[in-house]
């Protein structure tokens, strides 16, 4: 059996959008679907559910069935169970991450305000995940079906290769094209001496070069993925900035990020993209 995609649910409106997104993976990948919720006792705080613990248990419960009962009338062909434990969520979703293909998280985004609304519980699993970690927004979620996979080719072969194997089965499963993309930059020197820039950019020798290097670290996955169309994009410019500009037209976006054990920074081009970018993410953990 494939391994699960896992989806976090806490009963609103976001988290059920992540779960039918989820679903839809599921289903491309034919793979079981596993809803998870995680919640803290709160015997001893009046406040919340009255403190008590058969009342918060039965609605812990009667979150996750009623998500299970959504996904179900929506995607009758796939294996949906659930999975709820008293513990932090975070710490449910991450341990589910070790055999997982992949974790879909809502955002609780309000209003206008741009950018991926993450939260603590979020950003712990983000940080701390084995396996990719996808980000969905209410007004990204549904995208035409025709548009395309981007992901962002980092210049270190051994980080690349982990995100190429997610970005070519997202191309594949979805039956369309893969925009690989290399961002870079000029070097310092350049940025003072003028003249030079001018005449590297008339040779065109750095561009090639990133060109060729883009080109062999793509050749082993195309021979894998015959089927799927690969198109090499190499642009002058900060990688989040590009990437960022290319997701307004692709139905997911994956980037790589660091995935250093006790430490909750993914990386800066990670980190710009899940504020800016106008796609679902696909966060892949690099060593």
């Amino acid at each position: 059996m494939q391994p699960p995609v896992l989806a976090g649910v806490d009963g609103t409106p976001a988290s059920l959008l992540a779960a039918g997104w989820a679903a839809g993976e599921a289903r491309r990948l034919r793979a079981p679907l596993v809803l998870l919720h995680g919640y803290e006792a709160l015997a001893g705080t009046p406040r919340l559910l009255l403190g008590d613990p058969g009342l918060e248990h039965r609605a812990a419960m009667r979150l996750l069935t009623d998500a299970q009962a959504w996904v179900r009338q929506h995607y009758d062909d796939i294996d949906v169970v659930t999975e709820l434990a008293v513990r932090p969520e975070a710490d449910l979703l991450t341990e589910w991450s070790r055999d997982a293909q992949m974790i879909v998280l809502g955002s609780r985004r309000p209003g206008p305000v741009s950018g991926f609304f993450l939260g603590s519980i979020g950003l712990r699993v983000l940080s701390r995940a084995e396996c990719p970690v996808v980000l969905i927004r209410s007004d990204s979620a549904a995208r035409p079906q025709e548009q395309e996979v981007v992901a962002g080719v980092p210049e270190e072969e051994d980080q690349a290769q982990t995100l190429l194997a997610f970005a070519f089965q997202a191309a594949a499963t979805r039956g369309v094209a893969l925009r690989a993309v290399r961002a870079w930059k000029l070097p310092a020197l350049f940025t003072y001496e003028p003249g030079l820039a001018q005449h590297a950019a008339e040779n065109n020798e750095l561009e090639q070069a990133h060109r060729r290097e883009l080109a062999a670290v793509l050749q082993p996955w195309r021979k894998r993925h015959p089927e799927v169309e690969v198109i090499e994009h190499v642009e002058v410019g900060p990688a989040a900035e590009v990437l960022v500009a290319l997701a307004a037209s692709a139905q997911l976006l994956v980037v790589g990020r660091s995935s250093k054990p006790g430490r909750r920074y993914v990386g800066h081009v990670a980190h710009a993209t899940i504020h800016f970018a106008d796609a679902p993410i696909a966060l892949v953990p690099t060593r």
